[in-house]
C-alpha cells in the first residue's frame, strides 16, 4: 500500500529518488560533529569521503571511530 499522493498526485520515481537523495545528505551533513548518533550510512559516507579535504579527514577518523566501536571492533 503506498502512502496518499502529495499536490493532488503520486511522485514519479525520479522525483522519489531526488528525495531520497537529499535526505541522505542531509543526514550526512548533520553526522558531522555528531557521530555518535548519526546513522550507520551517513557514517560510510563520511568515510568515504576522506580524501577531500583535512576537515573531511577529521570528520572520517570519528566516524571511523565510533563505527568501529558500534560493530564491536574498538572499544
Amino acid at each position: 500500500m503506498s502512502r496518499p499522493p502529495i499536490y493532488e498526485k503520486s511522485l514519479s520515481p525520479a522525483e522519489r529518488k531526488r528525495r531520497q537523495y537529499q535526505k541522505d545528505r542531509r543526514a550526512i551533513i548533520d553526522a558531522i560533529g555528531n557521530e555518535d548518533t548519526a546513522p550507520d550510512k551517513a557514517l560510510l559516507a563520511l568515510m568515504k569521503d576522506v580524501a577531500k579535504s583535512e576537515h573531511a579527514a577529521n570528520s572520517a577518523q570519528r566516524a571511523w571511530r565510533e563505527f568501529g566501536k558500534r560493530h564491536g571492533w574498538l572499544d
